[in-house]
């Protein structure tokens, strides 16, 4: 029986770098088994056609090759200045298996030149546990096999722009493990997102392969435990190792690389006034996780805004052609068709031109409640509120408490969560909110930034010097920055970056702290 199988392409490489040309054995099926075979003893083998030095290469390594040897296979020209990839010789030769083949693990690249279909449907191919890779060249057009065999797969791995291809077709039961150059990569299983950071003391010369070794070196130990934690590591090692070289890794450098792991939320709540720069935090944020899925209410209430300024001024034939373009609000569309012209509105335009004003404060619920169907399993969802004397007379002054039970009724995972309470005067909010509106965005009415949103009135608990909100009978962490200043360049991005350090520390420390209830003040 075969251990770890890699199906995919095997080619030569002419890698242009810093000027320099240097021809390389390549493609995805050789990185991953040469990396494979320095981290482990196992049986290991590829399905790819080679030519012959390929073929000698693999035999002296006791690598067993399933395909054909020809003269001549595909060739590349790999530009690492400009990120491009192109053929300089194409070959297509289908692969064919002549012998049976049992497999324990089996990884197959989805990606051009890879007859996907074949492989899996080959009765002559059994294996018990399958994972995969993309490519961003061609991702998108490998989704509808993806979609086809996403029950089979085990484990998906992708960088961060792929992921962001691919999310919505991953099922829960896959382990997704995201690379993302230097920054950490991401494990994404059941309900925890784990973390490893990378070595940034390496000096590169070639990235060319890097995930495809990072492959080789994660089955290679997933294969013998299932520890995951491990199998990151040894991926991140190779991968690692690799980039100091040209081509696929031939000898193991067992160096140590001071692999650090942390847990990140499944779900991120960012809340605050308008204009404490919730969006500008969470772009910021989203540069190093980009795993979530942006949930936002403001999307719904500018859908309200523009029904409630079309209606208002009787215009039913303009109000018509709204349906097709709206996303959030059909249903209060289809009542205000269904009541036209006797319409009870929920907002309406300033009294200088400027913004908008609620006027009916149950739309503050309903945008929310609007906003989170679209919530997936990792979520980083931002909203604010403010004091609305109707609203309070309704259902209290608690607004955010019930705003928040409000979306926790929509979320999984629930139980691995922050809300990130960003604060801000109001001075240096309504400088912003001028700004934004020059910039093309939506502008918030005086007479609302001076009184609706006057002042921070989000209530929570310090227990032990942490952050802590009672939501529903439960606990959840709560960090808040103060973003003051109107800094930008590198002030706001030191800035940011240190406020995420302490927020993923300040998660770790609830997590870990089951002594809640001393010292306990109001904020």
């Amino acid at each position: 029986m075969i251990d770890i199988c890699f199906a995919g392409n095997s080619s030569i490489d002419f890698i242009k770098q810093s000027g320099k040309i240097k021809k390389i054995f390549g493609g995805s099926a050789l990185y991953s088994s040469l990396s494979c075979r320095c981290s482990s003893n196992k049986n290991i083998a590829i399905i790819s056609n080679v030519n012959h030095d390929i073929k000698n290469l693999l035999e002296s390594k006791n690598i067993k090759l399933y395909g054909n040897v020809y003269d001549k296979i595909t060739t590349f020209g790999i530009n690492e200045e400009l990120n491009t990839c192109d053929f300089i010789n194409k070959v297509d030769n289908d692969i064919r298996i002549n012998n049976n083949i049992i497999i324990d693990y089996l990884h197959i690249s989805f990606r051009k030149g890879v007859d996907v279909d074949y492989i899996l449907n080959n009765k002559k191919i059994k294996y018990k546990h399958l994972s995969i890779d993309v490519m961003s060249h061609s991702v998108k057009e490998f989704i509808p096999m993806i979609k086809k065999y996403i029950n089979k797969i085990n484990i998906i791995f992708c960088n961060n722009d792929e992921y962001q291809v691919i999310k919505e077709y991953i099922n829960d039961t896959s382990i997704v493990v995201i690379t993302n150059e230097d920054r950490p990569v991401i494990v994404i299983q059941n309900d925890r997102n784990d973390c490893y950071n990378i070595p940034q003391n390496i000096v590169p010369i070639s990235t060319t392969g890097a995930g495809d070794t990072f492959i080789g070196g994660f089955l290679a130990k997933y294969s013998e435990n299932k520890m995951v934690n491990e199998a990151v590591i040894e991926g991140i090692k190779n991968a690692s190792y690799s980039i100091t070289k040209y081509g696929p890794i031939d000898m193991c450098n067992y160096f140590n690389i001071g692999c650090e792991s942390f847990e990140i939320p499944k779900n991120i709540i960012v809340i605050g006034n308008s204009c404490s720069g919730k969006t500008t935090f969470i772009d910021f944020f989203k540069k190093y996780f980009n795993i979530y899925t942006d949930i936002d209410d403001l999307k719904p209430l500018l859908e309200m805004f523009i029904i409630d300024d079309i209606s208002s001024k009787y215009d039913l034939e303009k109000l018509k052609k709204l349906e097709n373009k709206l996303v959030y609000m059909k249903d209060i569309y289809n009542t205000y068709i269904a009541n036209y012209p006797n319409i009870k509105h929920y907002s309406r335009i300033s009294k200088n031109g400027n913004g908008h004003d609620i006027i009916n404060p149950d739309l503050w619920d309903i945008i929310l409640k609007k906003s989170m169907v679209y919530s997936k399993n990792n979520n980083i969802i931002q909203f604010s509120r403010g004091r609305d004397v109707q609203y309070e007379r309704k259902y209290g002054k608690d607004i955010y408490n019930r705003s928040l039970s409000i979306i926790f009724k929509y979320l999984n995972n629930k139980q691995s969560t922050i809300i990130i309470n960003m604060v801000s005067d109001l001075d240096t909010r309504k400088i912003r909110n001028n700004i934004r509106y020059k910039n093309g965005g939506h502008y918030i009415s005086d007479d609302t930034m001076n009184n609706v949103y006057k002042e921070d009135i989000f209530k929570y608990d310090i227990i032990n010097n942490m952050g802590i909100i009672n939501i529903d009978g439960k606990k959840y962490p709560v960090y808040t920055i103060e973003n003051n200043k109107m800094l930008s360049g590198n002030e706001l991005k030191d800035f940011f970056y240190s406020s995420i350090l302490e927020i993923i520390d300040n998660f770790k420390n609830f997590k870990e702290d089951i002594n809640y209830g001393y010292e306990r003040n109001t904020k």
